[in-house]
Order: C-alpha cells, then structure tokens, then sequence
C-alpha cells in the first residue's frame, strides 16, 4: 500500500496513543513496507517427516526477539531520542526476512508431498486458516475495542471487513503490523496452486516471482496492482522454498559443508545488517531483500539440515521463543505499549537509565507475546483442530 509516513509524539502519554504511534512506523513502509512476524507454520506441523526440525523453531524465536528489540529502540527513540540504540538495532527490522524465507521453506517442506493431490487442499486450508486467523482476529477486537475507549472515531465497516478479511487490497488496515499476514496468505494461495495442479501452480509461480524479480531490480513496477502481487518480499519465500528442496533433495551432507554454508550465510547476514548501520545499504529498500534474504536462506538450509543429523542442541528458551514468535509478534506493541505507561508512572518517583527502560519495553513484549501463546494461540489452534472448526463451519 502506498502510505505517507505518520508522525510520532515525543510523549505518548495514554495506552492507545502510544500503540497508534508505534503502528505508526509502519505507514511509511519501514522495511521497504514495515517490519513484519511475521507468521509461519511451526516445525511441529510437518507432514511426512519424523525428521528434527527444532533449529528452525529456534530461528523464527531469534527473528521475532530481533523485531521486538527494534521496535522497543524505535519506541524510545521517538519518545526520550536515542540515536546510538536505534543505530545499533537498526537492522533489526531483517527478522521479517528470516520469517519471510523460514515460511517459504516449512510450507513446502511440510506439504510437498501433497503437490499436484487435490485431495490434500482442503487439509492445507484448513491448517493454514487455523494457523493465522484466529490469534489474528483476536488482536483486531483488542484494538479495536482500544480505537473505542480511547475515544477516537471507531473504524467504518468497510475498514472492518478489509481488516477482517485481509483482502489484498490496497487499503490500510486497523491493526497496522497485519501486513505481513497479507503477503502470507497471498503465498498461501500461490502455493494451493500447485496442490491443485503442479502444472498450474509453477506457471502461476513463475510470474508471481517474476513480476518480485522485476520490481526488486526496478525494471518494471505495475503500480495498479497491490504490493502484494510484485513487491520484492515475495522473492523471500522463494528462497525458502529453495532451502527446503536442499534440504529434501541433496541427502549426503557432510559436516565441514553444512558449518560452511552456515557461516557463510551469518557472515552475509551480519554484513548486511553492518552495512546498514552504517548507511551503506538501505535496510527498506528492494535490494535490501536480497540482501538478507538470500543469506537467511542459506543459514535455514545448514540449520534445518544439522537439526536433522542431530547435530544442533537448541535450548529449551529458544524452543518456547519459536513456539510463540507469532504471538510475539502480533501482540508486541500492545505490551509495549503498556509497560512504557508503567515506565511513565514510575518515572514520578525514580528515574530509569535507558538501558533499564530498553529491557522493560522488550522483556514486556517477549514474555507478553509467550503467554499469549500458551493461553490463547495454542489452546485455540488445538480446540478448533480438535472440532475441525474452520471458518465458522463444522464439517461433519
């Protein structure tokens, strides 16, 4: 979407005003659109596979801490100004391209063996409906009911149904960071295609990525389209469906080859955050997507496949991490934006170094966004699979 750059408060003084500044980031395309969760399937959801996948659990927990500590360095700059965090953290925002790639590489890892089945698509939508919508619509009537008691005007019914539905069209939506959900789920339905029909779907596919190819290198951009049908993150999934055909299809791994391929791509990966805190690369820029997306790509591929062989140990804080990295991530500004009110608060009576202030506003949102998960995504997810409740329906 095409949006003009909000501005921010110094002072957020309410609990809604500081969440409307910190969605505010958003609207002048951070990260060339924002700075997605980015949302993907969870290694536990595979199919067809006995296989250890906890390193990529463990990554997408590392991509989501990144955003969080970025949008915590965002937030205190705008408020209190901070110009070494926010230079320090200022990569941060490339946790949406680890997710971006992560997506594309789980999704065709765990069903690619229902490629060209048509018998599998109604599973795949169901899994995938389950996966993204609920948590999502949860965190839409939470703010929404904040728009109301906040005293602003209340959203019109077309902007409801656009925010519901997640259309991509070219509007904005009330819950800003749901950007990221629609690139997802335009993914989602490219990749039905090929469910569908293999034929079809690689057709589809190819012009789909093209028309990313195309527009990340400035060739052609057709503005009358949204960004979701061209915009250079789409070229991310691909790279993660790349690392999942590595992963599935070269077999004989060794050691020095998988530590290689890793450090490689944290070298690039790290480069390109470097080069961006020095102001060499634009961090939101088309280019900045194959920047950070292709080393993302390599590190997913020599993670994915140590875990397989068993060769990576992740620690248990780092399984619970990814495990609730989407609820991290769509929650994280109202924790945020809570705590910063208790910060307010207590500032009548002590006053907290930055660094202080910086660990509250991020451990706020880490350890918000784990118990969201535990109480409401996860038990959601279970209860509707359990009933096979999908989109209101209960088939019998």
């Amino acid at each position: 979407m095409r949006r003009s750059r909000s501005s921010w408060l110094r002072q957020p003084t309410t609990l809604y005003s500081g969440l409307r500044q910190l969605q505010g980031m958003y609207r002048g395309g951070f990260a060339g659109r924002g700075d997605k969760r980015m949302v993907s399937e969870g290694p536990n959801e595979r199919r067809g596979s006995s296989k250890n996948l906890s390193g990529i659990e463990a990554s997408r927990g590392i991509a989501a801490t990144l955003v969080i500590l970025y949008h915590a360095a965002v937030h205190l700059n705008r408020a209190l100004t901070a110009p070494r965090l926010m230079a320090a953290l200022q990569f941060g925002h490339s946790g949406v391209d680890f997710f971006f790639v992560i997506s594309g590489f789980v999704i065709l890892f765990a069903h690619r063996r229902d490629l060209n089945n048509p018998r599998q698509l109604k599973r795949y939508v169901e899994r995938r409906a389950t996966r993204v919508l609920p948590t999502y619509w949860i965190a839409l009537c939470i703010s929404i009911f904040g728009i109301g008691l906040s005293g602003h005007p209340m959203p019109s019914i077309r902007q409801v149904f656009v925010s519901v539905s997640l259309l991509p069209l070219d509007q904005p939506l009330i819950l800003d960071i749901a950007w990221t959900l629609r690139f997802e789920l335009v993914f989602y339905c490219m990749f039905a295609l090929l469910i569908v029909s293999r034929r079809m779907g690689v057709a589809v596919m190819a012009l789909w990525f093209g028309a990313a190819a195309l527009a990340c290198f400035g060739v052609a951009k057709p503005n009358w389209l949204p960004d979701e049908f061209y915009n250079a993150f789409n070229l991310e999934f691909l790279f993660g469906m790349g690392a999942a055909v590595a992963v599935t299809k070269i077999i004989a791994w060794r050691v020095p080859a998988i530590l290689l391929l890793l450090a490689v791509g944290v070298g690039l990966f790290t480069a390109s955050a470097v080069f961006e805190d020095t102001y060499v690369l634009n961090g939101y820029g088309s280019l900045a997507r194959l920047a950070y997306g292709l080393p993302a790509a390599m590190v997913v591929t020599g993670v994915a496949r140590a875990s397989q062989v068993g060769w990576l140990r992740i620690p248990t804080v780092l399984r619970a991490l990814g495990s609730a990295s989407y609820s991290m991530y769509l929650f994280q500004f109202f924790f945020i934006g809570a705590a910063w009110q208790v910060l307010i608060i207590a500032n009548r009576w002590v006053e907290m170094p930055l660094a202080a202030k910086f660990a509250v506003l991020s451990l706020s949102a880490v350890v918000g966004g784990v118990l969201v998960s535990r109480t409401v995504e996860h038990p959601i997810i279970r209860f509707m699979r359990s009933r096979r409740v999908v989109l209101g329906s209960v088939p019998t």
